[in-house]
Parts: structure tokens; sequence; C-alpha cells
């Protein structure tokens, strides 16, 4: 789900960016036009210019494939019109190699689509240089203009395809840390997922392992909590599961409230999750664990106007001096975990 909006988002964001080049390059177009008097290109880039507005509202609507396709035709009509009043050395002719690199890094068109376009846009292009590329003139303007005008076309060009180029890298770049992260995250609670924490985990294992050659295990702060809802299965089954995602939300958020940033939430799956402490000692991360048992179980929530529950929570906690393996250290924080369950629930157990 999170792919499909964050690639609608990239749509968006690039498809913005390159309404507002082309905006920019047609209102100046618009502006050089009307002081060469050149009325019937100037009356040409104005209609563009409000084209592209119509494609700024498509856009805000949700609509991607047809203001891209809006925008491609008027290239290839704009570049066709002008090349042919002002002949080939006006470079109006580079728009439409421009757009054929647009099309092919489009997101929104289909292989068979941009195949057909990138034809169909290199048939215009060879075609405009055959019929104009020998210097023909419908509209006779001064040499040193006209060469202006074509410095600004090449240079627009360039500039433009460099600046979409590097922008969509940059945008590619920041969705891959963004889907990383989501990825790596509850959707529910807002807490790390279990992908997350066994990736972790090894990691700060293999730190605390390393750190122990040159210090005394002591000195080393590690721990891990598992906290399992008491009675979940009962709230769903009587309030039913959207309200037990209300409680499993309000548990994290009470969860995190008792944390320093350092140590880590994980949601461990359905109503069981993970604490660890990277850098707290036992003492410390026992008194954390006791404080979180105890808010959790003071702690009201409100499913609707009309009712409201108390949950508490049981705790298994294992420090990383008991067991320096992975795989027992979250045995050990389990078995206690379940103790803590048979011995009456809402306590913490940690040993």
């Amino acid at each position: 789900m999170f792919e499909s909006v964050a690639e609608q988002h990239r749509k968006q964001v690039l498809l913005r960016i390159f309404f507002l080049l082309c905006f920019t390059i047609h209102a100046l177009l618009c502006v050089v036009f009307a002081l060469l008097h050149i009325r019937l290109l100037w009356i040409f880039n104005f209609i563009i210019c409000c084209l592209y507005l119509f494609n700024f509202y498509l856009l805000k609507q949700k609509h991607y494939l047809m203001p891209l396709q809006l925008s491609i035709a008027e290239i290839v009509l704009h570049s066709t019109v002008a090349s042919i009043l002002l002949g080939w050395t006006s470079y109006f002719g580079l728009y439409l190699m421009a757009s054929v690199v647009i099309v092919f890094n489009s997101y929104s068109l289909k292989l068979a689509m941009k195949i057909l376009e990138v034809i169909f846009i290199s048939a215009c292009f060879i075609s405009l240089f055959i019929a104009t590329g020998k210097g023909f003139l419908v509209i006779p303007v001064a040499s040193p203009v006209l060469g202006g005008i074509g410095i600004f076309n090449v240079v627009t060009v360039v500039f433009s395809l460099a600046f979409l180029s590097l922008f969509t890298v940059k945008e590619n770049d920041r969705l891959k840390k963004k889907l990383e992260e989501i990825s790596e995250l509850d959707e529910l609670t807002g807490t790390y997922n279990r992908r997350f924490f066994n990736k972790y985990l090894d990691i700060e294992i293999k730190r605390n392992a390393s750190h122990i050659k040159y210090r005394s295990p002591q000195d080393v702060n590690f721990g891990l909590a598992m906290l399992d809802l008491d009675d979940f299965k009962q709230i769903n089954d009587t309030y039913g599961h959207l309200e037990g995602d209300t409680v499993l939300s309000e548990v994290a958020k009470i969860i995190k409230s008792a944390l320093f940033e350092r140590d880590i939430l994980c949601r461990y799956g359905g109503e069981e999750f993970v604490i660890l402490f990277t850098a707290t000692p036992r003492e410390g991360a026992i008194f954390a664990v006791d404080k979180i048992r105890k808010l959790i179980a003071d702690h009201q929530v409100y499913l609707d106007k009309a009712s409201s529950v108390h949950i508490t929570v049981s705790i298994g906690f294992a420090s990383f001096n008991e067991a320096s393996d992975i795989y027992k250290l979250l045995a050990l924080a389990d078995q206690r975990l379940y103790k803590a369950k048979s011995e009456g629930k809402n306590r913490v157990v940690i040993s």
C-alpha cells in the first residue's frame, strides 16, 4: 500500500517540476516574442502557458497520464510550428529530443506507449530537420536575434534536462530511503517491526561481544524485555479488532513515553512487544520495565464514548551478561515472560 502512495507522490513531484519548467520557458518565450512583435508566436506561447495551468489543476486532482500526454503533444506541436516559422537555426527542434528523454523516464507511460511515442517524436525531428535544415524561414528575423533565440533554446534544453535528471536521481534516493525506513516500521503502532528487530539485535549483540574483549562484562549495558498484553484476545472478541488496534496503539505510546531515545521498541508480533535497552544498566532497565507495567495498568483506554478498558502486561527481562547468544537471550526473555503469565500476569520476571 505504501509503495503505491509513494509512487503517486513521486509522480506528482516530478510532474510538478516538469510542468513548472515548461511553464517558465513558455512564459519567457511569450515575453521575447511580444518584444519582437511576432504576434502569432506570442499568442501561441500565451495559450500554452494557460495549458500548463490546466495541467497543474489536473495534477492536483491526481490525474497523471493526461497532463503528461498534453505536455508531450504541446512540445511536439510548438517545436514544429516554431521551427517552420523561424527555421532550424532557432533550435526549437531540440525540444523534440528533450521530450524523448522525458518520455523514456516517465513513470506514467507503459513500455509499448513509450516506444510508439519515441518513434513518432523521432520521425517528427527528422522530418523537421529535412524541411527546415537549410534555413527555411516564414517569419524573417534578424540574424543576431535569431542567434540569440537559438542560444536561449540550447541553454534551456541542456539546463532543463540536467536539472530534471539530477532531481529525479535525488527523488529516487529519497524514496528508497523512505521505503527502507517504512519497511522497518509497524504501520499500526509506529514502532519498529520484527524485521528491524532481528537485524538490529544481531548488530547490538556483536557490538557488545566486541566491547567485552576490552572491558569487563559488567560494563556492558544491554538488556532485552519481552512484553505481552494480558487477555488481549478477550478484548478483540468483545469489542472487535478495530478497538483492539486502538488498545495496541495506546500501549505503544505509553511504552515509548517511558523510554530513552536510545532504547529500541519493536512490535514483535500480535500483541507482543520487545524493548532493547542499548545503554542502560541492568537495574535501570528493570526499573524502566516495571514503571511501564504500572503505567499501562493505571491507564484507561477509551474505545468509544460508552466504553473503556484497563489493560495489563506481563514482562520477561534478560540481560547480556546472562546469555551472549542472540537466540539464548531471546529464549530466556521469552521463558520469563511465560513465567510472568503463569504466576498471575501483570508482573515482571527477571530471573
